[in-house]
């Protein structure tokens, strides 16, 4: 049975190693908190997941379940939230609330991150409590939330500006006041550098596409689902687009709710998409606050549906969900670093060395050998690009010649075979 569930279901992403990502998030989250606010101004996110996951490695240590732990407690809160959309503001009843909330804890984007040792889960709450607080006007709940998010990640900063068009408040004016100091704070320490990124350039195609990668977190390369992608988009599209023609012949408080929705889980990811064809910058995690409102606005757009076609879409929208978790457990696995790793400790030496001929191994193998003994082999400092952690990688962690023997070198290939070498 416990073999079935770690292998089988989405708890195997709970026990799989580490890749690189969730790596440097444990070496930042292990230095002290003025350490943490310095480095990540140097980085690529704003620093508030690492300080909470700071504490929280200081009482739960330091192990892959312990870590990927916190991520999971902001996945059930956000889950949460949605719950309270749907009984607060769609004003469902509650055996109805809870089956659509089923549908928004399995959705394949959020279960996935819901066990990685990153900051979208807690991206995920944050934006959604700030939709949520700010439609029920709780205006010092939504500041709370937003400044807290804009403190978790940069595309929070759509949200905020999403919601003054939407709302015109004084309190996103406040929020991104309050994030000022941060954007300070990082100009002094890094300055006016645009870096380069790995997203690629996008194609018209993906004006129909991003919906659906949206509600699956499908990124290009993932080959199980490159055929289908389209077809499920083109399900999401259609049932928006029915939805709101039904909506539009009702009362307005259901025109105000779908502007709502429309605004938080299409609208900011839409802009997104258009700013990749100059700047790739979409990416599935870093909307996922957009996808727990995709998710609520399909809810509320089935529900207008007559009786056998919404039966029939949610049995559809239930089965692509199910069918991705499935291909996703599959196909989508981590790299298995760790078992390579174990097995160089026990073949060196106290002098011997571990070389990783890439880069973004660096931290991976860093966290499983547990020593201060891991190189990056054959590469410059300048060759080095700074989104794969590189404010955290010292100048002096560059090899370019091997040890002479006695002493050797481990050199690590990312598909886990090494060779031993040294110079005589």
């Amino acid at each position: 049975m416990f073999t079935w569930l770690f292998t089988k279901t989405p708890l195997i992403y709970l026990v799989q190693p580490f890749w690189r990502d969730e790596a440097f998030s444990y070496f930042l989250a292990k230095k002290n908190v003025l350490e943490i606010f310095s480095f990540s101004a140097k980085d690529f996110s704003p620093p508030l997941y690492h300080l909470v996951l700071h504490f929280w490695i200081n009482i739960f240590g330091r192990s892959e379940i312990a870590i990927r732990s916190l991520s999971i407690i902001f996945y059930w809160a956000a889950v949460y939230v949605g719950f309270l959309i749907l009984s607060d503001i769609l004003k469902m009843k509650l055996k109805k609330a809870f089956f659509y909330t089923f549908l928004i804890a399995i959705n394949p984007l959020l279960l996935y991150y819901a066990f990685e040792a990153r900051m979208y889960s807690m991206l995920a709450f944050f934006g959604s409590l700030s939709f949520y607080s700010l439609y029920k006007k709780n205006y010092k709940l939504y500041l709370v939330s937003s400044i807290l998010g804009l403190y978790t990640h940069y595309f929070m900063i759509f949200v905020v500006v999403s919601q003054y068009f939407l709302f015109k408040s004084k309190k996103q004016i406040q929020a991104l006041l309050a994030f000022l100091p941060w954007i300070v704070f990082v100009l002094v320490n890094r300055g006016l550098v645009i870096d380069s990124f790995w997203i690629q350039k996008f194609s018209s195609i993906n004006l129909v596409n991003f919906i659906g990668s949206l509600y699956t977190g499908y990124e290009r390369g993932f080959r199980f689902f490159d055929k289908s992608i389209f077809l499920l988009s083109g399900a999401l599209w259609f049932i928006i687009v029915f939805g709101y023609i039904r909506i539009k012949k009702t009362i307005t408080h259901e025109k105000k709710i779908f502007k709502y929705l429309f605004v938080w889980a299409i609208l900011i990811p839409l802009i997104t998409v258009l700013i990749s064809f100059v700047k790739p910058i979409f990416l599935p995690r870093y909307l996922i606050f957009s996808t727990v409102g995709l998710v609520i606005l399909l809810i509320f757009a089935i529900e207008k549906f007559p009786l056998f076609l919404r039966t029939l879409l949610i049995a559809l929208i239930f089965s692509v969900t199910l069918n991705y978790n499935r291909l996703q457990i599959k196909e989508r696995r981590k790299a298995n670093l760790k078992k390579s790793v174990e097995e160089i400790k026990i073949l060196m030496k106290n002098n011997d060395s571990l070389y990783v001929s890439n880069e973004l191994d660096y931290f991976t193998v860093q966290y499983y050998l547990n020593e201060n003994r891991v190189y990056i082999w054959g590469k410059t400092y300048e060759e080095i690009p700074n989104y794969v952690g590189k404010t955290l990688i010292p100048k002096e962690k560059l090899a370019r010649t091997l040890p002479f023997y006695p002493k050797k070198a481990f050199i690590l290939s990312s598909d886990g075979r090494y060779t031993i070498q040294a110079m005589y």
